[in-house]
């Protein structure tokens, strides 16, 4: 966080816990958002509470201004991800100085002709400034100033007040000048990974209480025992599982042992199928199988909703292991939730669909028939060309071989994309080749680890 930030209204920590997100999932809007709550607190704190304004009955203490500056950060990002980064193409916060036609641009029927009834009232061409200055004031500031006020002091404001339309113009005009100072950097790619910059900020908030637990308890013994945890090459999986399992604060009680239960997947693959037996051993290629090829496995005829929740507790696990034992996976971490997130819980169902309608019985019957015109292998499918017909292209990873127009006449073909790789055998029945049985679906991630196996 930039140095200009002399309070912390909302702690890193608290602002993670309160955003409904786990942190691998928070972006560059959402570390943009958590930048802005602060810096807006200290600028209302510094800048319009001062000392004629002390006796004002919209005066809040600390707790109530970070409170506030929240909601408004809430509320913000909300309308960002609905309007300006959503179905609007003028791109305001991201270029604040341009004008522009609205004649030339393909609008929707609403946001133009509230264009054009702003455009009535001003001569020349529309400033994006002036358009996301409307809205804010309209469809955030006012509204959240009038909702906070009533509940927290059972103040009967509206929008004609005139100490609230000050301090709603002071807010306009500080989230303007915010977005120009950090809009370049964070909101060019709003939602790109923003896990360093919140890790950089947790990091520097545990040094931080580190240090007040010194000079308050003079005694270090809990950084001396993360410090020995640290620097310790030698830890078996089961000891540091049952540490993390025992640490609150990565698996708060109000979890209810949710997340302890399904960060077991990860240390039975590491024990029973990575066989490792020392943490220091673990690395990012075990990361990578359990998460494209292990789970597929595992989740064979089991519901797939429970993968994100995984994801969830291996994130926190990853975070852990830096923490105590430095080693440092969380790029490769969220690298591979960025390939798997959304194709490993599509991949699982696909298969548990096939495998569910999949007639054993007539498979049995007929297999000896196509003895002579059955290949089995590792297929990538390149293409999808009939969902009518349910036709695709599959690619032989072992042969490097394409095959066109593979028919698979399965439900489960709805499921399927571009990348995925099929475990299976195919036979030929004039006039074309279709799959006959599928073992496993693979997202594109377990390639590296196929080309292993066919070597």
């Amino acid at each position: 966080m930039s140095e200009r930030f002399q309070k912390a209204f909302i702690p890193a920590r608290e602002f993670i816990e309160s955003w409904d997100k786990e942190i691998y999932e928070l972006t560059n809007l959402d570390f943009f958002i958590y930048q802005l709550i602060n810096y807006l607190a200290n600028q209302i704190e510094k800048r319009f509470f001062i000392r004629e304004r002390r006796d004002s009955k919209l005066l809040l203490d600390f707790d109530q201004l970070g409170t506030l500056c929240f909601n408004i950060g809430d509320a913000f990002e909300f309308f960002l991800q609905e309007n300006c980064l959503g179905s609007c193409p003028l791109n305001c916060p991201r270029d604040l100085n341009a004008h522009f036609d609205a004649e030339k641009i393909q609008l929707e029927e609403k946001i133009r002709r509230n264009i054009f009834l702003l455009q009535s009232f001003m001569s020349g061409q529309l400033e994006k400034e002036q358009c996301l200055r409307i809205d804010l004031m309209n469809y955030v500031i006012l509204d959240t100033l009038i909702q906070f006020y009533n509940e927290s002091f059972q103040y009967e404001l509206n929008d004609d007040d005139i100490a609230m339309l000050e301090l709603a113009e002071f807010i306009e005009d500080e989230i303007i000048d915010f977005i120009r100072i950090e809009g370049q950097t964070f909101l060019q790619h709003p939602f790109k990974p923003s896990l360093e910059y919140f890790e950089e900020l947790l990091q520097t908030e545990a040094d931080q209480q580190n240090q007040n637990e010194w000079y308050e308890d003079g005694n270090i013994w809990e950084d001396e025992q993360r410090t020995e945890e640290w620097h310790n090459p030698v830890a078996s999986i089961q000891e540091v599982f049952q540490k993390y399992y025992a640490n609150d604060r990565y698996n708060p009680p109000e979890y209810n042992g949710a997340l302890i239960h399904d960060s077991k997947f990860l240390k039975k693959y590491l024990m029973d199928s990575a066989h490792i037996s020392d943490i220091s051993e673990f690395n990012a290629d075990h990361l990578a199988e359990f998460f494209s090829i292990w789970l597929v496995r595992e989740f064979v005829l089991a519901d797939e909703k429970q993968i994100p929740f995984i994801f969830r507790a291996t994130a926190r696990f990853i975070t852990y292991l830096f923490q105590f034992y430095h080693i440092n996976l969380k790029k490769d971490f969220l690298q591979f939730y960025e390939k798997t997130k959304l194709d490993l819980p599509r991949v699982v169902k696909a298969l548990n669909i096939y495998i569910s309608q999949y007639d054993l019985f007539g498979a049995i019957l007929s297999s000896d028939k196509f003895v002579e015109n059955q290949r089995i292998g590792y297929f990538e499918i390149s293409n999808i060309n009939d969902r009518v017909q349910r036709t695709i292209d599959l690619y032989d990873l072992h042969l490097s071989e394409s095959l066109p127009r593979i028919k698979l006449d399965s439900q489960a073909f709805t499921h399927l994309r571009c990348g995925d790789i099929l475990h299976a055998s195919l036979v030929y029945k004039s006039p074309q080749w279709k799959i006959f049985d599928i073992q496993f679906i693979y997202p594109n991630l377990a390639k590296q680890f196929i080309y292993q196996w066919l070597e």
